[in-house]
């Protein structure tokens, strides 16, 4: 049986993530009706750490706060997650994940824990066949969450410094992660053009995975 690919969808909030694994799972379902696939997240709900991350996540107050305990939840969490990924990928079945722990090396290393902290928490989790990195400006995104989201910002949402303190630290994950962790999944797509245009990349990267 043909093994499925995981893939995860990544970027800072208000990037388009939700509007292209939308996208990319109406393409794959267009391939064939009967293609298996698997939608899901991080964090999630799968044990008490993803909650009390996701608890984290919908807060206000200090985006600088909490750094190692986000760390700590983020990948206890992914580690029983893992369950599930491998279960699917094993069966032929694709994954779509709406983040992973490339959020944990953008978000938390703004926070000022190590990328090597970071790698150390997460060794054993699955490495991505393909990670799609959404990259919006720092002013598209402020434009979007003012949209979505008024003045009740969360969190990680709440400091535009911050927010482009994380942006920048995706940009170095496709240096850092090889060597950290065997990380060499992602694809930079530019998110700032219409969702139809950036689809065309998504797209263009996910039929590559199935080329001999």
């Amino acid at each position: 049986m043909k093994k499925g690919k995981f893939i995860v969808f990544e970027g800072i909030n208000a990037c388009g993530k939700g509007t292209q694994i939308s996208l990319l799972q109406s393409h794959i379902r267009s391939l064939g009706k009967a293609v298996p696939l698997f939608l899901t997240g991080e964090p999630n709900g799968f044990d008490e750490n993803g909650k009390k991350a996701r608890e984290m996540l919908s807060s206000d107050g200090d985006p600088y706060q909490n750094a190692v305990e986000a760390v700590g939840y983020f990948a206890k969490n992914r580690i029983s997650h893992q369950e599930y990924i491998n279960w699917n990928i094993g069966r032929g079945i694709t994954v779509l994940s709406d983040r992973y722990w490339h959020s944990n090396f953008a978000f938390q290393h703004a926070q000022e824990v190590s990328y090597e902290d970071i790698a150390n928490a997460n060794r054993g989790s699955r490495v991505p066949d393909l990670t799609l990195l959404l990259d919006v400006s720092l002013d598209v995104a402020l434009e979007r969450l003012d949209g979505r989201d008024g003045e009740e910002r969360r969190k990680f949402d709440s400091d535009g410094d911050f927010l482009n303190k994380a942006r920048n630290n995706y940009f170095e994950l496709s240096r850092v992660l090889p060597e950290l962790i065997g990380d060499n999944s992602i694809v930079v797509i530019d998110g700032n053009r219409t969702p139809e245009k950036v689809f065309e990349d998504i797209r263009k990267a996910y039929d590559s995975l199935w080329t001999p």
